[in-house]
């Protein structure tokens, strides 16, 4: 995803180096964010674990920027969110 906005030089993940980093693989797939992905899903529920909840519900926004923080894969272009 970051590749398609020209952030990143490969679309490939550079956290696991296994698949294209997409929303839906950083967010659910990605095995380097494990731990953080975890934590998110106690936190919201495994119902609330897809997008169309965990982008619109405006309950579920803090859980997923701690996500977003604890993985620190943005880190480098927002800072902390």
């Amino acid at each position: 995803h970051l590749h398609r906005f020209q952030k990143v030089d490969s679309p490939t993940c550079p956290c696991c180096n296994m698949a294209n980093e997409t929303v839906f693989h950083y967010l659910f797939q990605c095995t380097a964010h494990r731990h953080a992905r975890d934590r998110l899903r106690s936190q919201v529920g495994r119902r609330n674990m897809a997008t169309k909840y965990l982008f619109t519900s405006r309950s579920l926004l803090t859980p997923l920027f701690e996500f977003i923080n604890a993985s620190r894969r943005l880190h480098h272009i927002f800072g902390t969110i």
